[in-house]
């Protein structure tokens, strides 16, 4: 064993050195009242002590996804710069609403298991009927408290996801730079037998209009 020095000293083990190793340890440790080294080496059996950053929250890039649970799940946007309203649109697997019945909104709070309540919109994900692929997060500016006001680098917003087993994911986009009042923020959408979470972010300069377009809602109902 080296010890002291490059050169490779023979010691007189007792079982050779897999049973003499141990050994020296104690008695270098009582010659310089210092404690021996663990003899347990971190194993499977024997993990590594978690590190802060396994709890924190995960931040989601533009366009990226993560598994969820088939339980209730809590999206929260916190918004600065001007008033903002919170919405959620219900689609099926063509993209498309059902009915008008699937924007849920401060007039129409709840729907076939989802809710919005101010600037959260919680979906119980066990209770989405199956014919629902897509729940997405509508953030829009309040033009009625603020008409001039777009999203931009002044007017951001940041959507922070959350689930009773333990997930904690944000999403935070970029400045948007085109006029934008209203955006899509994330989709949870039905993924093989499960349910996935998807930082969407996209922007539209055509307001709620271009929205119901793309989601085939009738405005004018």
């Amino acid at each position: 064993m080296s010890l002291f020095g490059a050169q490779r000293l023979t010691w007189p083990w007792p079982g050779k050195e897999a049973e003499g190793w141990p050994v020296l340890q104690h008695v270098l440790a009582t010659l310089t009242r210092t404690s021996p080294p663990s003899a347990t080496p971190h194993s499977p059996t024997n993990p590594t002590p978690a590190t802060e950053e396994s709890s924190t929250r995960r931040l989601l890039t533009k366009g990226a996804s993560t598994a969820l649970q088939a339980e209730p799940t809590t999206v929260r946007i916190t918004a600065t710069g001007a008033p903002v309203d919170v919405s959620a649109v219900l689609l099926g697997r063509n993209g498309k609403v059902r009915s008008d019945h699937d924007l849920i909104f401060y007039n129409h709070p709840s729907h076939d298991g989802v809710r919005v309540g101010g600037d959260t919109v919680t979906a119980d994900l066990g209770l989405v009927p199956d014919d629902v692929a897509t729940i997405a997060v509508i953030v829009s500016i309040d033009l009625e408290a603020q008409s001039a006001a777009v999203f931009d680098q002044y007017t951001l917003w940041q959507a922070g996801i959350t689930q009773p087993s333990g997930a904690q994911l944000s999403f935070a986009p970029g400045p948007f730079s085109s006029g934008e009042t209203v955006t899509i923020a994330v989709e949870l959408y039905r993924h093989t037998t499960g349910w996935k979470a998807r930082a969407v972010g996209q922007g539209y300069d055509t307001g709620l209009a271009g929205l119901a377009a793309d989601y085939g809602i009738n405005v004018g109902a």
